[in-house]
């Protein structure tokens, strides 16, 4: 029989000392309310002081015997399961397991937690979520893949710990009223979200990329800890110091064993493709390996403010032979799809992005299950040009602290905007606030906290909203600055940012997006390389375009980076304005004293005249209001 594979939906509630059948009442509505990330079939397990819920969307071979919760063959292990681990054959050849009951990888995971307890994490190479449970030992351990992935959220007090693959789940697991938790305000004004496992709940936590969390029921001690490390990973003594063209090779056999593995299957296999590097890469790889007609998909905007992606995409697919689609997006339906993202999100969410990706995924799960998508090529081998200016940033440094006014002899107002952002930026007192702010629009200066209230601005603006990059870039100040920018966005854009993006626009419409470029082997190999190896004299990507020079086409290799530019500014101008301007009066009607409504008017009005660029913190002011207005969350100063 093929194997199975399983992209799912979990919750479940553990009880201290309460009974678990009582906390698990609204056990329907909690799996109902991720149904979409598995619609094909449901399962739970209930104990004493326990249950899980399962929702699964069947990848390959339904089979009875896969389906989930599932308990291992002696009765003692309880496993609740997202993802796919694609070395589950070889893992279960390594440890012998020949009297497997299924051709299910979650089989192979249980079994291997059997064995080797919370070591089998590190033997896993794949994208997963799980909880496991030792009914013997009365241990709780919920599991998150080393990049996270796919998500895992919690809630811990000192009755009850409840998870979740969505926080909508949790939030019908408890009774709580929710509240908004103020201190993570700051950094959704900046980035858009929150970083690092904090949410805007009160309470609610993701679970860290590379981190298990280990529950004592009976006592109900608690510990998160990490079963992988970037920093590990990429620490200098590992570094590989071999001839280039020795690198060039193991770097071209990784991806391309990463896409082969990840092409496994029984239903099509599609590519989102946007004709850039990497989505080529990635066609090129499965158009040798796929056993039919690959499947690829495009899209494009329906106006001049966003970027078409159809005709670079559709000469790559007339070159590899795929089967092609195309979609085009209109403005029309906007105002309803954004409220839709905020839904799936649960928490205001501003990287515009998640709609064309919906939209697309939408379409494709009515044709297929699967895609591959090109996410993490260019936090894992320098695709921004952040990577190349950091590269001087002891000059540009010294030039902003002592030219901090040089953006006021430039005349056009959209490139002094842009000048004064990067003076901003070079200027920080330290490299990781630099980091932070070339990821965000917003700086200091204009106080993305004016948006509210005087006394919700002041707390709020007791929150450090830089802390999170200069943790994390001090782990890594020992590499070279390419590198540091590189690792930084591993651990902290692509798990916080990018990649909730993808999992909740596309399992939002039941599809499944894999992505090659963070196949564990690769990314332990190239976190290893220095980064004037990878990007010689700031040349960005070199290492990856070398590796893919004769299966890349050279001019899709040659040519500029242009982003996937979603013209949200454009739709607040227009499409968006009458949904704007309703969230607006009912969120201060409802909430008054929260928000500054006349600074968000001034900033409208500074960005529909073209004084200013405000498009960014209106988007997610929207975003935030939208949120507000839709849910019963309790925003106060408390």
């Amino acid at each position: 029989m093929p194997p199975e594979f399983d992209m799912c939906g979990i919750s479940g509630v553990v009880a201290h000392y309460s009974d678990a059948t009582v906390l698990a009442a609204s056990a329907a509505g909690a799996r109902q309310s991720i149904r979409h990330r598995g619609p094909d079939a449901s399962g739970e397990y209930c104990d004493a002081h326990l249950w899980f819920g399962h929702q699964r969307l069947s990848i390959l071979d339904l089979s009875e015997l896969a389906l989930q919760p599932m308990v291992s063959g002696s009765g003692r292990y309880v496993i609740c399961y997202n993802g796919e681990v694609y070395n589950y054959r070889e893992l279960a050849r390594d440890l012998s397991l020949c009297d497997l009951r299924s051709h299910s990888d979650t089989e192979v995971v249980l079994r291997a937690f059997e064995v080797l307890g919370v070591g089998s994490f590190r033997r896993l190479n794949g994208m997963f979520a799980f909880a496991v449970y030792d009914k013997d030992a009365r241990k709780l351990w919920l599991v998150r893949d080393r990049l996270g992935i796919k998500p895992l959220y919690y809630r811990l007090d000192e009755q009850t710990l409840t998870f979740a693959s969505e926080i909508k789940a949790i939030r019908v697991l408890t009774d709580h009223a929710p509240a908004c938790d103020l201190s993570a305000l700051h950094e959704f004004l900046y980035y858009g979200n929150t970083l690092g496992g904090r949410t805007l709940y009160r309470g609610i936590q993701q679970l860290r990329p590379g981190h298990y969390l280990e529950l004592d029921l009976r006592t109900f001690a608690c510990t998160v800890e990490a079963y992988w490390s970037l920093k590990y990973q990429a620490r200098l003594e590992a570094q590989i110091r071999s001839p280039t063209a020795a690198t060039i090779a193991e770097t071209r056999r990784l991806l391309e064993e990463a896409v082969r593995r990840q092409l496994v299957s029984d239903v099509p296999v599609g590519v989102f493709l946007s004709g850039g590097v990497d989505s080529t890469a990635i066609t090129a790889f499965a158009s040798r390996h796929y056993p039919g007609r690959l499947a690829t998909y495009a899209a494009g905007f329906g106006d001049p403010h966003g970027v078409d992606e159809r005709p670079k995409a559709r000469r790559v697919a007339l070159h590899y032979g795929t089967e092609h689609h195309e979609l085009f997006i209109a403005g029309g339906g906007v105002p309803d799809l954004v409220e839709k993202m905020v839904h799936h999100h649960d928490m205001p969410f501003s990287d515009a992005a998640n709609i064309p990706l919906y939209l697309m995924a939408a379409q494709i799960s009515k044709q297929t299950k699967v895609v591959l998508q090109g996410d993490g090529g260019d936090e894992l081998f320098g695709g921004y040009r952040r990577y190349v200016t950091l590269r001087y940033y002891r000059l540009l440094h010294a030039v902003a602290r002592y030219g901090k006014h040089l953006d006021l002899l430039i005349p056009t107002p959209s490139l002094r905007q842009r000048v004064h952002r990067y003076l901003h930026a070079y200027a920080a007192a330290d490299l990781g606030s630099t980091m932070a702010l070339l990821l965000t629009l917003e700086n200091e200066l204009w106080r993305p906290a004016g948006a509210f209230a005087p006394d919700f601005q002041r707390i709020i603006e007791e929150s450090d909203p830089f802390a999170r990059y200069r943790d994390v870039q001090r782990q890594f100040a020992d590499h070279d600055i390419g590198n540091q920018m590189s690792l930084v966005d591993l651990t902290v854009e692509l798990p916080d940012i990018f990649l909730e993006k993808v999992d909740r626009s596309t399992m939002a419409a039941s599809l499944e997006v894999r992505v090659p470029f963070l196949d564990h082997d690769l990314v332990d190999h190239v976190v290893r390389i220095p980064g004037t190896e990878k990007m010689p004299r700031g040349r960005k990507k070199w290492l990856l375009k070398q590796a893919l020079r004769g299966i890349v086409p050279d001019d899709v290799l040659d040519r500029p980076k242009t982003g996937f530019n979603v013209p949200f500014g454009h739709w607040l101008r227009t499409t968006l304005k009458p949904l704007f301007f309703d969230h607006f009066e009912t969120f201060n009607r409802k909430r008054p004293g929260v928000l500054n409504p006349w600074v968000i008017r001034e900033w409208y009005a500074d960005d529909q005249a073209g004084r200013r660029d405000h498009s960014y913190m209106l988007w997610k002011i929207l975003n935030f209001m939208i949120w507000g207005n839709n849910s019963n969350i309790a925003i106060s100063c408390d």
